[in-house]
């Protein structure tokens, strides 16, 4: 069996492994109680445990900064505060460093939801410079408070390469970085073996005889599952009640997180489900984390279950070195971070312009009509949608 180590992402306890997923999801917050709730129990976990940030520096050691001594000591020091599970390229994170004259310096601590949470809670007093990890799930929630600043056009230069489609926030207090679409993948040796056509499309999945065969993550503990729920709802409008009804009594398996899904349900690692909610990005993964031993990824993706989940990333309120906070989130738009991603994170440049690796281009090319999920709709029906998924799924 191949473990990769998953993307981080705004997630409840299932999602955080290894590999992404993506970027992927990790611990704690549960998205079925209503989002307030659940930021404010994530508050009360920022607020009672600073000790489970850990801060890196570009030469792998821990603490405020990397400049000890000599004329390194007078570089400012601009803080990327994050989710657990972030990478950042070393060759890109030294380029920028090197034209702008700073030292980065990573601070992650636990997932997405409490990542933001900790932001809320030390808005304008914040404990770095640059916020990354809100996603379109929780973008409306994250602008709803004073935590970041906005930006004209200008002062990002590397904005205008970014599709207006991801540009969700109109004062640029919010930028996107990244899309990792969530999508059904199946196990093609297992279709093939039986002489099996796999399923297609949304609708396809709720005919019984291959609802049957799809394992999902619960949207109460997952961030996969919530965005499939979310998914089906921009898709299908009013017949997402009956779709759900549909894979439920067609017989799909409900797990609590991705872990569960992929390791242990999952034909392609000895389960008994050839059809799987992960990523667009898993079949990659598989090969680029096998150390040589997989040249064919088992999984393909079912493109027309995409999902796009959506990253950005913004300048923290109160942060000491604000322009040069600014000059960074400018370069993490720039080609040179963008075309990192893919490898780093296991995601998708939000850049078009930006090429993917080889990798990607084979086994994972960009979906080409990934549902959208409006983070306004998102807002205002997320809870509501829990609620009746609650009662179908019991």
């Amino acid at each position: 069996m191949i473990r990769f180590r998953r993307r981080a992402s705004l997630t409840a306890p299932s999602s955080v492994a290894s590999f992404d997923a993506p970027s992927s999801l990790r611990s704690s917050v549960p998205f079925g109680v209503p989002l307030a709730v659940a930021l404010a129990a994530a508050l009360t976990v920022a607020g009672c445990s600073s000790t489970d940030t850990v801060e890196t520096d570009r030469d792998g050691s821990s603490g405020a900064t990397s400049a000890a001594a000599g004329s390194d000591a007078a570089r400012p020091t601009i803080r990327i505060v994050t989710y657990d599970s972030f990478v950042l390229d070393p060759d890109v994170e030294a380029a920028i460093e090197a034209k702008l004259g700073v030292d980065l310096a990573i601070s992650a601590s636990g997932d997405g939801a409490e990542a933001l949470a900790a932001a809320i809670l030390t808005a304008g007093r914040p404990e770095g410079d640059v916020f990354f990890g809100v996603d379109n799930i929780l973008l409306s929630r994250a602008l709803s408070e004073d935590v970041f600043v906005a930006h004209d056009d200008a002062e990002l230069a590397n904005l205008e390469a970014i599709p207006a489609a991801l540009r969700m926030d109109e004062t640029n207090s919010l930028v996107p970085i990244d899309v990792g679409p969530v999508c059904v993948d199946y196990d093609a040796a297992w279709f093939a073996e039986r002489g099996i056509e796999p399923p297609t499309d949304l609708a396809s999945l709720a005919e019984e005889r291959y609802a049957k065969l799809l394992v999902l993550q619960s949207p109460v503990t997952s961030t996969p599952g919530l965005v499939f729920l979310m998914a089906t709802h921009a898709a299908l409008g009013d017949g997402a009640e009956e779709y759900w009804r549909r894979l439920v009594d067609g017989g799909a398996q409900i797990v609590s997180g991705w872990t569960e899904a992929w390791y242990e349900r999952y034909t392609a690692n000895g389960g008994e489900y050839p059809l799987v909610l992960s990523y667009a990005s898993s079949p990659p993964a598989e090969v680029f984390y096998s150390d040589g031993a997989v040249t064919e990824p088992l999984s393909k993706v079912l493109t027309e279950t995409c999902a796009e989940q959506v990253e950005f990333a913004g300048v923290l309120r109160g942060s000491a070195n604000e322009a040069l906070a600014t000059k960074v989130l400018d370069e993490l738009l720039s080609l040179d971070y963008q075309q990192s991603l893919p490898l780093a994170n296991f995601v998708y440049p939000a850049r078009p312009d930006a090429e993917l690796p080889e990798l990607f281009e084979r086994f994972a090319p960009r979906p080409a009509a990934a549902i959208t999920l409006d983070p306004t709709v998102i807002d205002e029906n997320r809870d509501r949608w829990i609620d009746q998924w609650r009662k179908i799924a019991g």
